[in-house]
């Protein structure tokens, strides 16, 4: 056992080398892992044994010797794990579809009982954004819920991705995000069951509407509050609508690291 941890002690600064970097990655975990889940296999074949050998005595001793020695090569093992998670940063990168994808599934129930189909156009490799993960995740899940809630059964729902190079308008403040003019842009469009300036054929419409519209504000709040811009627009019979959400593009290159054991 004593040349075992050595071993593995030993091989500490080729992993953490840079030049070594490829060993450092999901792979080389699930192998640890997979080492772990064998040691488990042994530990608990040798608890079933214990009680098998002539000398219950020495079955004893055999059990706290091996089981002891695998809680150390464990501890060794996690050790190891999270050294490398820690050596190892993970660029953030597709954050903005892959938190559409994961409202989208948050509300696929309500989507397949209203027979609504989505149409996607998003661009591959959109930039990161500035927006915070829960506050992006707070805009877009509320304005997509908005375009499912008011959608009529049956009709389609689309989203597009895309960046954006916007010219500084005159008397605009020079922000620190805004000095390259590079933005992304996150559009939904969707129908309407209605015109709301026509009379409405219930109360309970005029109250969805109304309810949903002061959503809106809040999430408009949330926007603005991250240099960003929202536009909502309708053609002009009011029944289609469209909401254009645009956040600055993040300049620098992020990076996140994965949660400890």
């Amino acid at each position: 056992m004593k040349d075992g941890l050595e071993s593995i002690k030993s091989r500490l600064d080729f992993l953490t080398n840079e030049q070594n970097a490829l060993f450092l990655s999901p792979f080389f975990i699930e192998l640890i892992q997979g080492i772990k889940n064998s040691l488990g296999s042994i530990k608990n074949y040798t608890q079933i044994s214990r009680g098998k050998f002539s000398d219950r005595e020495f079955g004893e001793y055999y059990y706290r010797a091996v089981t002891g020695d695998i809680e150390k090569m464990e501890m060794v093992l996690n050790s190891l794990i999270n050294y490398i998670k820690l050596h190892t940063p993970i660029r953030k990168m597709n954050t903005v579809h892959n938190i559409i994808e994961e409202v989208l599934n948050k509300y696929q129930v309500k989507l397949e009982e209203k027979g609504i189909k989505l149409l996607k156009r998003f661009e591959k490799d959109l930039s990161e954004t500035i927006v915070p993960d829960e506050q992006l995740r707070y805009v877009l899940g509320s304005v997509l819920q908005y375009a499912i809630v008011l959608t009529p059964p049956c009709w389609n729902i689309a989203l597009s991705t895309k960046s954006l190079l916007l010219e500084k308008e005159a008397g605009e403040a020079e922000g620190l995000f805004k000095r390259d003019g590079k933005y992304i842009e996150i559009s939904v469009f969707f129908a309407v069951h209605q015109r709301r300036s026509e009379p409405a054929s219930g109360t309970a419409t005029i109250q969805k509407e109304e309810a949903s519209d002061i959503l809106l504000r809040f999430v408009k709040e949330v926007v603005l509050r991250n240099q960003g811009t929202m536009k909502i627009g309708a053609d002009e019979k009011r029944t289609k609508t469209f909401i254009s959400l645009r956040f600055p593009v993040e300049r620098r290159n992020v990076v996140y690291y994965q949660s400890l054991n």
